[in-house]
């Protein structure tokens, strides 16, 4: 196993709290010593991939917190798999460490690209891993916290986009003021039980319509 002799396992931090690790890595021996060692450290190995499209595919059927990947590996390689892990998961980044024998520029460059949080070369030092995965974990949580605030904002400018296109539409209608026509959906919205939006999208839907 390619881990560095010159720490000892006395000397590890232990996890506060247990994250639920993937550990990708076709090197059968490395790979239960990394298991080994996130294990007493306090962390859940729940699954090791062997290549990178088990990689994937566990990803999507376990969601881990947090994934430990080799770069070099059969069928796919870790940068190809990290890619095709985050693609589409807005507001739910997994974060993950790379581990791998080479430092080309190259490699750092499609490894950033690919959304990793974490890169460790080896031979790994054993005390390296442990902050490599809180670092990358806490860096994932703040990512996740700033796309959900992002999603959130988008999705309230959207509904007040709407109500303002409601708003004219009962104005223009029933000749009424912009306060008029807002009183009206709030009461209408309280009547029916339903959000602002909701009713705003019934009322431009129905104009639509009848135009």
């Amino acid at each position: 196993m390619e881990l560095s002799p010159n720490s000892g396992v006395g000397s590890r931090p232990v996890a506060h709290y247990s994250l639920r690790i993937l550990v990708a890595e076709d090197d059968v021996a490395v790979a239960n010593g990394f298991e080994s060692i996130l294990s007493q450290s306090g962390y859940e190995v729940i699954g090791v991939a062997k290549d990178g499209m088990e990689a994937v595919e566990l990803a999507n059927m376990l969601h881990p917190d947090l994934i430990l990947m080799d770069i070099k590996m059969p069928r796919m390689d870790g940068i190809e798999a990290a890619r095709q892990i985050n693609r589409d998961r807005a507001g739910n980044f997994i974060p993950i460490v790379l581990v791998t024998a080479y430092a080309e520029k190259a490699l750092v460059n499609r490894a950033k690209e690919s959304g990793v949080l974490g890169y460790l070369i080896k031979p790994v030092h054993i005390d390296d891993i442990i902050p490599a995965v809180e670092m990358a974990y806490n860096a994932a949580q703040k990512i996740n916290a700033l796309e959900g605030a992002v999603e959130n904002l988008s999705e309230e400018l959207e509904s007040r986009k709407l109500i303002e296109r409601a708003k004219g539409i009962l104005m223009k209608r029933l000749k009424i003021s912009e306060a008029e026509a807002f009183q009206m959906m709030q009461q209408e919205a309280r009547r029916q039980r339903i959000k602002m939006k909701n009713l705003a999208k019934a009322i431009v839907t129905s104009d639509s319509i009848i135009s």
